[in-house]
């Protein structure tokens, strides 16, 4: 059944790899580049060798000072990326969504949805390192406020003054994507004229990254040249390369979008969400949660696997993770995924865990308004099942509808469609 309410993005806001701001990401995107280095911290260097971190990049250029002292970096990308996504959906000044604000919206009336799969994972570990060199160390007043999943939410909520429903979504890699999905029913049902929706992450710490090494989920080797190491499909891909970042959408209904005279982006198509039930790290190696995940999202907008003219893959570049999605891929689309591009953009970002959802939502949204499609960096031998078109250069080509997938540990799986 297709959904009643429509509802549209307004608004784009992003910190990536490849620094702070949409354009910056969408043109270094585009430009085939990558945003992968040596990991910069000679201890996590141990864990990860290389990393996707946020280059030229100080919180306090972007926020009041003790904003800064009683955040998480994670809660600090997060607030950087709305602010941005909102100023772009038209809407300036410091209290913006104030009752004297020019185009005024019921602060009851506003949602915010973000996900992140650890929240502020350095903050507690700060304080977990205080108290193993000393268990008499007194710890930040700010220690739980900061490291609580649901932070960068309650950030946002304080920022703007927001008292409608404010929830942070945690599935592992899937969590923006299913905090977008999520969000859209506040809409649908009336709840809400508008969310701030996506996802912020950090998990540059020892124990998270100790902890996917040993899980296998980490490339550990690769090139000689570190920008290659995340190859998405690439028959000799070795693992992931953990990203950082956040993304921010401004979901509307189209009836308040078009009453206020908003630039609309693209229209949300559908949502589908499922588990694997399966095994806590692995996907299903037939990939049957994600096929069933796709169907949903396609059955919401009404739609058939030929009405879809890109897929934004998952393709994190684990050995098993990027075989399942080829498998789900061939097994909803059938003889359609040889006529569809399907491209990854983990090859330039790395895996923003949390946000990966939502920033390639955004990479969905404006591959539908630029007419430009993002390319699969390093597959220079892809699998055997990998699809025929995995887009190895960014191309010029029109497209009407994105489906972008979201899988993670756990099982959970998070589609979504962005049509025109």
């Amino acid at each position: 059944m297709a959904f009643q309410q429509r509802i549209v993005v307004t608004g784009l806001g992003a910190v990536t790899p490849f620094g702070v701001g949409v354009k910056r990401f969408w043109d270094d995107l585009i430009a085939g580049k990558s945003s992968i280095r040596q990991m910069s911290d000679p201890i996590l260097r141990q864990f990860a060798p290389v990393a996707a971190e946020i280059q030229d990049f100080n919180a306090s250029d972007y926020l009041p000072r003790k904003v800064v002292m009683d955040t998480d970096r994670f809660s600090q990308l997060g607030l950087i990326a709305a602010q941005e996504a909102v100023e772009d959906a038209g809407f300036r000044g410091e209290h913006p969504f104030s009752t004297d604000a020019v185009m005024n919206i019921d602060p009851d009336r506003i949602g915010i949805a973000m996900g992140s799969a650890f929240g502020g994972i350095q903050s507690l570990e700060t304080g977990a390192g205080k108290l193993a060199m000393d268990v008499s160390s007194r710890v930040s007043p700010r220690l739980v406020s900061k490291s609580i999943p649901n932070a960068a939410v309650a950030a946002l909520a304080m920022r703007y003054g927001i008292h409608g429903p404010v929830v942070n979504y945690t599935t592992a890699c899937a969590s923006s994507a299913n905090a977008i999905g999520e969000a859209s029913y506040w809409l649908r049902t009336g709840e809400v004229d508008m969310v701030i929706a996506g996802g912020s992450e950090c998990l540059f710490s020892p124990a998270i990254l100790a902890g996917l090494k040993v899980a296998g989920a980490l490339a550990t080797t690769g090139p000689e040249d570190f920008s290659m190491w995340s190859r998405p499909f690439d028959r000799e891909r070795k693992g992931m390369v953990m990203g950082e970042g956040a993304a921010v959408l401004i979901l509307e209904t189209m009836e308040n979008a078009i009453g206020r005279g908003a630039r609309i982006y693209a229209e949300l198509g559908g949502y589908g969400a499922s588990n694997d039930a399966y095994h806590e790290t692995a996907p299903h190696p037939e990939g049957a949660g994600a096929v069933l995940a796709m169907q949903r999202a396609l059955r919401s907008g009404g739609l058939q696997p030929e009405d879809i003219d890109y897929i934004n893959a998952h393709a994190t570049s684990t050995p098993a993770g990027d075989l399942a999605e080829e498998k789900a891929l061939k097994t909803l689309f059938q003889d359609h995924i040889g006529k569809v591009p399907v491209s990854s953009i983990k090859g330039a970002t790395g895996h923003l865990l949390g946000a990966a959802g939502a920033i390639e939502s955004i990479a969905s949204i404006l591959t539908i308004d630029t007419g430009w499609i993002p390319p699969t960096l390093h597959c220079e031998n892809p699998d055997p099942l990998a699809p025929k078109d995995i887009v190895p250069q960014s191309r010029k080509q029109n497209v009407m509808r994105v489906l972008s997938n979201s899988f993670g540990f756990g099982g959970q799986n998070g589609v979504l469609i962005w049509e025109k």
